[in-house]
């Protein structure tokens, strides 16, 4: 039955596919080993412009001549020269063979690569055609060596006669080619849409009028005949995430989510990538948009699933899944004014993060010195203090280093690195008040060094994507600090970070210095409000301009050990005063708040469905901690002084020495050791 269906598949293909018979022509001639025919391609063009269709077609005939195909698509690869070796091995073999990259766009960052490294290893009588967006860069035409061995294809548009002929297959009307061929053009994806719209429709051709935004218009058509409102939304879902998953699909649309993304599938304007399915770029951005004005409630609920989902995702990944579980999340936080000028949005490739090995030192002491930052003797310090804070950023070409980034880890005040750095001493002050606690730690982004002087770049991008990382999957982190540029002072502010007042001074310059408590407002509860401001409009913005700063008050009360033990003797003494238990600050600690609770009615303003009472919740805490010791036949005795001191109700402690039968003596030790236990049960769930 697969075979069945994989040639109606091929054949259903072969009668779609029209036009083209130049580049048919040329591709023959190369099969071949014409004189005139090229061993390598380059085939570039828009999206939707028909460069997938036209692999399909020389898969086909590479086939019929015998040929063994390899096919490699740049969104289903990991984007590194390791990653495309391994995919495109078989072309190596030296058996007659022809590659397909499809999609290289995905991986562009590649092409300095492709051409020096990899394409010079392949046997003679291999064709290779590459497919993608972009144009080849320069450095081909520059090498003389490439002159009469590369063909380059500037995919255009159908011709009229081609572009009727793949209506008149799709069955659209005769009386509609006018109408549709003035909106599409040539434009293959275009015409596909167009016809699917017309076959179903012969009145839509009274609402089609000329505009250059095509997709735009075919979409308003066909997202009026989704089969559902949970079609609506599966769509609505895949435009909005990087990629989309079955499984991300399901965290909106419930189970339905198989069904949906099968659907999702066949669509025409969705591809199948390595990480889930990906709509058409001209698709993607009009739908999203269309979906968000139309239904904001609506769309306000998906962007909080997906993101939740990807949150989750990302912070439960492992090995090489986790950067582009990271990434996919960082992608629905970049849709914002605020993000916008930093946001590089193509395919990744170019660089990718590593750890500073010693061979390294030499150059980022050179790339630091040739700044003319001043910041030489400092960056040697923690060069020699803390080697492996160093993140480098190499290229994928050549493996040279394109940027670094350095990510101090401090778990308490060292005398000798606050005299070294004062941004490091700064830090230390604004976290005196909540300081880490025992196992936690502070990160804090000391030093950028992107070698590109653009805000958009390669590796600024990879940095912001591995910065994300850190704060989402670092464990016990208490503080992040982040020093940056003033171009950069609105993304701290969006990110939640506060300004840390007065800011440093390093050799007479003065650095921008931002905090968050991730004690206080967690990485579930951050999350949730970085990624719905988008939605929102916040943080604020002033009449300049300016991002306003965005001051959020605080989830959880951080609490010392000292000050945590105080507050459940408190508490312990005052179990059944809920007014006073209300007041004790454990009631906003992660204890409590982290098992269900939500905010005291009185910092709420209003009740809130689905949350319990954190005067209920400190309640329960307290006395299942203390029924815990109930069953440790060691621990009973703790338990009967806790029962008649606190948890059968207030009373003295002469009345409960008297009801337990014990000296006083006796009956205080006890009591102590019992608290302490309690302290220690309920610190380990704090911290």
């Amino acid at each position: 039955m697969a075979g069945r269906l994989a040639n109606r598949l091929g054949t259903a293909r072969e009668e779609a596919f029209v036009g083209r018979t130049a580049e048919l022509d040329a591709f023959r001639a190369a099969l071949a080993g014409a004189p005139d025919g090229c061993p390598v391609w380059f085939v570039h063009g828009p999206g939707g412009i028909g460069k997938s269709m036209l692999l399909r077609r020389f898969a086909a005939l590479a086939r019929d001549a015998g040929r063994i195909v390899v096919q490699v698509d740049g969104a289903g690869i990991d984007p590194s020269p390791a990653g495309f070796t391994a995919a495109a091995y078989a072309a190596l073999s030296g058996a007659p063979a022809v590659l397909l990259v499809d999609t290289f766009e995905r991986c562009q960052g590649l092409e300095g690569w492709l051409r020096d490294r990899f394409l010079p290893r392949i046997p003679d009588g291999v064709v290779v055609v590459v497919a993608g967006r972009q144009a080849p860069d320069c450095e081909w035409q520059a090498d003389l060596g490439w002159s009469g061995v590369l063909r380059v294809e500037s995919l255009g548009g159908l011709p009229p006669d081609a572009a009727t002929e793949l209506l008149d297959r799709r069955g659209v009307p005769r009386e509609l080619w006018d109408a549709v061929l003035r909106f599409a053009g040539g434009h293959p994806l275009a015409l596909n849409l167009s016809a699917a719209v017309a076959v179903g429709d012969r009145r839509a051709a009274a609402t089609w009028t000329p505009t250059p935004d095509v997709v735009a218009t075919l979409l308003h058509h066909l997202v009026g005949e989704l089969p559902s409102a949970q079609h609506r939304l599966a769509l609505e879902t895949c435009s909005h995430a990087l990629t989309t998953t079955e499984d991300l699909l399901r965290s909106v649309v419930g189970e339905a989510a198989a069904e949906l993304f099968a659907w999702l599938r066949r669509l025409p304007f969705v591809q199948s990538g390595r990480d889930g399915v990906v709509p058409h770029d001209v698709v993607r951005s009009v739908l999203d948009t269309d979906l968000r004005w139309r239904d904001p409630h609506g769309y306000q609920v998906m962007h909080a699933r997906v993101a939740a989902h990807l949150l989750h995702r990302a912070r439960a990944a492992s090995g090489d899944a986790v950067l582009p579980a990271v990434r996919s999340l960082y992608h629905i936080l970049q849709d914002t004014a605020v993000m916008a000028p930093f946001a590089l949005r193509h395919g990744g490739g170019a660089v990718y993060p590593d750890r500073a090995t010693p061979g390294d030192h030499a150059t980022l002491r050179r790339i630091v010195r040739e700044s003319g930052d001043g910041t030489d003797q400092l960056v040697g310090f923690w060069l020699d203090r803390q080697p492996e804070a160093f993140d480098v950023y190499r290229r994928s070409l050549d493996g040279a280093v394109a940027g670094f980034q350095v990510t101090l880890r401090l778990t308490g005040p060292d005398p000798d690195e606050i005299a070294a750095d004062p941004v490091v001493a700064a830090v230390w002050r604004s976290a005196a008040a909540a300081p880490p606690r025992a196992g936690e730690h502070i990160l804090l982004t000391r030093f950028s060094y992107p070698l590109a002087a653009r805000r958009r770049s390669a590796v600024r991008d990879l940095m912001h994507v591995r910065t994300l990382q850190w704060w989402i999957r670092s464990q016990r982190l208490a503080w992040s600090f982040l020093t940056l540029a003033d171009e950069a002072v609105g993304v701290a502010e969006f990110i939640d970070h506060q300004p840390v007042r007065p800011r440093p001074v390093v050799d007479g310059r003065t650095y921008d210095l931002y905090a968050h408590d991730w004690r206080a407002v967690p990485v579930d509860v951050w999350a949730s409000r970085v990624t719905a401001w988008p939605l929102t409009g916040a943080p604020a913005r002033s009449s300049t301009g300016a991002a306003a700063t965005v001051v959020a008050a605080p989830v959880h009360t951080v609490l010392s050990r000292p000050d945590f033990d105080a507050a459940v003797r408190s508490a312990l003494r005052r179990l059944h005063d809920g007014s006073a238990l209300r007041a004790n600050p454990l009631t906003r600690s992660r204890l409590v708040l982290g098992s269900g609770a939500g905010p005291s009615a009185d910092q709420s303003g209003a009740g809130q469905s689905g949350v319990r009472d954190p005067v209920d919740t400190l309640r329960t805490l307290l006395t299942d901690a203390a029924e815990s010791l109930r069953h440790d036949p060691r621990d009973a005795k703790l338990y009967r002084v806790l029962s008649a001191t606190y948890l059968a109700g207030p009373t003295t402690q002469e009345a409960a020495a008297d009801r337990l039968g014990l000296p006083a003596s006796t009956y205080k030790r006890h009591l102590r050791a019992a608290i302490d236990r309690i302290c220690e049960l309920l610190w380990r769930r704090e911290s």
